[in-house]
């Protein structure tokens, strides 16, 4: 080998060499803070809990067949997908004007919408999701507004059921969503809009023609964050929500903290860890995932 290929070799080596150092810190914290702790969730759920509570490190399938054999988890599993499903729906109905007059505004008051937007964000998402008590509890805002107005004889029950959840979540989820499409609608370049325009086609021939397919990837990691953030909602069901809505978040906490029965809450986080990698799987491979991280990048 000569000299001029030794050389070419060495830098090849130490150019595949180099990116790898510079990534090892992350991937080692990665791997302590996220790989070794899914493994040991994992683990856990093959183990054996006595009648007394105890738990002994004996493999054992009757966690995970116990997933199959009662329906009480398929159904709230079901429940769980259709809240995120509907929520992701509500906001993508309701989040797109919005996000499209943010996009047409002069840029001078895009910045000042964008903090109007998140301007609720700085108080707590718990504090957020609490302020919903006063307004539609027995005695809130709009049960003393209809009895004032004569509409009811008496308070409406309004609170702790399926509805309050979904309000909650999508008032979370919205901001998120109007910022995702606002995110794509601004990559759209006028001139094409424009040309469109004077080809002969109406404003709304251009937005569904051109202006849509172009800012598809804005909704897209919109919809994909919002649904993610819904399948795994705590909070909100947990404030918001009565005995009978149970969603799969609140299903592992009760299990764990209440039941005490580590085994079957680590069988259900690797079940809902599972089911989000293989719907980002199926959505990277027919929907393109790598021009949603396009989307938020911009």
């Amino acid at each position: 080998m000569t000299g001029a290929s030794q050389a070419a070799l060495q830098a090849s080596t130490t150019g595949r060499a180099l990116p790898l150092a510079l990534m090892a810190p992350a991937l080692a914290i990665i791997a302590f803070y996220v790989i070794v702790p899914l493994v040991c969730l994992g683990a856990y759920s093959f183990w054996t809990m006595l009648p007394d509570g105890t738990v002994v490190r004996d493999f054992t399938l009757e966690t995970w067949q116990s997933l199959v054999t009662d329906p009480f988890y398929g159904s709230v599993l079901l429940d769980t997908f259709r809240l995120a499903f509907v929520s992701t729906v509500i906001c993508v109905v309701v989040g797109y004007g919005p996000a499209y007059l943010m996009a047409s505004a002069a840029p001078k008051w895009r910045g000042v919408l964008t903090i109007l937007l998140f301007l609720p964000s700085w108080i707590s998402y718990l504090v957020r999701t609490m302020s919903w008590l006063p307004v539609l509890g027995k005695n809130g805002l709009v049960n003393t507004a209809l009895l004032g107005a004569g509409v009811v004889e008496q308070p409406l029950p309004l609170l702790y059921n399926h509805f309050t959840v979904y309000l909650g979540l999508v008032h979370y989820l919205l901001p998120i969503m109007i910022l995702n499409i606002y995110l794509g609608l601004a990559t759209v370049d006028p001139t094409i809009v424009a040309a469109a325009r004077t080809l002969g086609a109406n404003a709304r021939q251009a937005f569904l023609a051109v202006t849509f397919p172009l800012a598809l990837p804005g909704l897209s990691a919109g919809c994909l964050l919002c649904f993610i953030l819904s399948l795994g909602t705590f909070v909100t069901p947990q404030i918001l929500g009565g005995p009978g809505t149970t969603y799969y978040g609140n299903l592992v906490y009760d299990t764990i903290l209440h039941q005490l029965d580590w085994p079957t809450g680590a069988m259900l986080s690797v079940v809902i860890m599972v089911l989000l990698i293989a719907l980002l799987y199926v959505y990277g491979r027919f929907m393109g995932l790598s021009t949603v991280l396009r989307a938020i990048k911009s």
